[in-house]
């Protein structure tokens, strides 16, 4: 495997080297399903339909890391000082590019968490329509006329539901309420241009959809708020740009970050978003229409318009078993694991459990139909006297 050069920013005549990702047999012409789930390395014999919660990374985006990994190691200094933030740089760029941005907007973070507090709005179930969502936030600005900064879900977690975005952003404006939009399972799943959209801040996880190693996250700023934004933890280049800012908080492991334009890549060889989330959001609707009429249950009250390509939500019977509480929720989808082999999201959500379904491209529906039947299996055994 040939090796490139890149250049550098800091000292004069620093190079840096790395290898480039090994995509032999990786294009658009991979067949979902069992065959693509050779490129990842979950655990073999289990059946693994929890995507949403933490991602999973390819093996070859995994060797980029190893490779700059190897790299900091043999020689700090010149990870740190010299070579790191041209990698850095590059993987900027290209998450800029993805998310319809400009480069200099745009820095990475480690997780969608690493952002801003404010006020929550509880939203109950059942929801009829995305005008009533506006309306609820129309009210709460009428009330509330002091409220400065709103946080916005593009995609609720753990209850999957799509957020009218656009309109929420620009209700937020008309109220003078800066719109800081919390995007962490829309980044991959959802097509985002944030030069459109029109938050002042968006903050998602490139780690659950597109492919990146764990800890890789981005921030977008718009222009007018770069001068009072500032990383959490004060470091060497306060006062500089916002990308030189964040590029060096501590001495943090940066590798996710280089890493992550291999991961997007390799998210565009395998079909990019209308292939990828085409096969996942048929899958989604199957899987859920299957498990719904297996279970008789009842799924989560929202217009189809809000429901997540990727995700959906069923409501689970009470059982005496599984108490509806976190604790509860922890055991079954623990006892799901140990019995059945089969890593599910099984959540609190008003009270009750819910089953979170999160497909991904190298999920079958015969997956699911297993799913289902240990699901039932539970179900009724519990109901036995």
């Amino acid at each position: 495997m040939k090796s490139f050069q890149r250049g550098h920013e800091w000292l004069a005549g620093a190079e840096t080297i790395a290898s480039p990702m090994d995509l032999e047999g990786i294009n658009e012409a991979v067949e979902y399903g069992g065959r693509i789930r050779e490129e990842f390395s979950l655990q073999k014999g289990e059946i693994f339909l929890n995507h949403g919660s933490f991602g999973a990374v390819p093996k070859c985006v995994q060797q980029v890391q190893r490779r700059y990994l190897d790299e900091m190691e043999r020689h700090p200094d010149d990870w740190y000082r010299r070579n790191a933030y041209t990698y850095w740089q590059e993987s900027q760029k290209a998450a800029a590019d993805f998310m319809h941005c400009e480069q200099e907007d745009l820095v990475f973070v480690e997780n969608t968490t690493a952002g801003v507090h404010t006020f929550e709005m509880e939203i109950q179930f059942p929801i009829f329509s995305e005008d009533e969502i506006c309306e609820k936030y129309e009210d709460f600005f009428q009330s509330n006329p002091n409220t400065k900064i709103a946080i916005i879900d593009a995609i609720t977690s753990p209850s999957a539901v799509v957020m009218p975005l656009k309109r929420l952003v620009d209700l937020c404006h008309r109220y003078g309420v800066m719109a800081v939009v919390d995007g962490a399972h829309a980044v991959g799943t959802l097509p985002v241009n944030l030069t459109e959209l029109g938050a002042d801040v968006f903050t998602g996880s490139f780690h659950k959809w597109l492919f990146t190693p764990r800890g890789c996250g981005m921030l977008y700023v718009k222009q007018e708020h770069h001068t009072w934004v500032r990383p959490l933890v004060t470091s060497w280049f306060h006062g500089l740009s916002l990308d030189k800012q964040f590029f060096l908080v501590a001495t943090a492991d940066q590798t996710p970050f280089t890493t992550a334009k291999y991961a997007f890549e390799f998210y565009q060889r395998i079909g990019g978003m209308d292939k990828i989330i085409g096969y996942a959001s048929s899958l989604a609707t199957e899987a859920h229409e299957y498990i719904l009429k297996k279970l008789q249950a009842e799924p989560l009250q929202i217009p189809q318009s809000m429901e997540s390509p990727t995700m959906r939500v069923i409501r689970l019977p009470d059982l005496p078993q599984y108490p509806c509480t976190r604790e509860g929720s922890i055991a079954f989808h623990t006892d799901m694991r140990n019995k059945y082999n089969i890593q599910c999201a099984i959540e609190l959500i008003q009270g009750h459990l819910h089953l979170r379904i999160s497909t991904q491209v190298y999920n079958t529906m015969e997956e699911y139909k297993r799913l289902a039947d240990c699901l039932l299996e539970v179900i009724q055994t519990s109901r036995k006297p």
